[in-house]
């Protein structure tokens, strides 16, 4: 699944296993972390290791119970 974000870069998004996820990816060269919610809302969030990214990946299917709330921490943009 490709994203077109607010910024024009192109984001890849991989389908997650949660009740609360649908997909996500993970820009390693701006730091920024693309969450698509089930509800439909689109976010990035910026200043994100790649580990969180990791994180998130490995808590299926749970992830955003897990690791949400490290996730909210970071300053976000709602992009779709």
């Amino acid at each position: 699944m490709r994203l077109r974000t607010r910024f024009n870069f192109n984001m890849d998004l991989e389908p997650i296993a949660s009740s609360n996820l649908s997909a996500i990816g993970y820009d390693r060269h701006r730091g920024v972390l693309t969450v698509r919610f089930m509800s439909g809302g689109t976010y990035e969030y910026f200043d994100v290791a790649e580990s969180l990214f990791a994180n998130l990946l490995a808590a299926q299917p749970h992830p955003w119970t897990r690791h949400g709330r490290e996730v909210k921490a970071h300053r976000y943009l709602r992009v779709g």
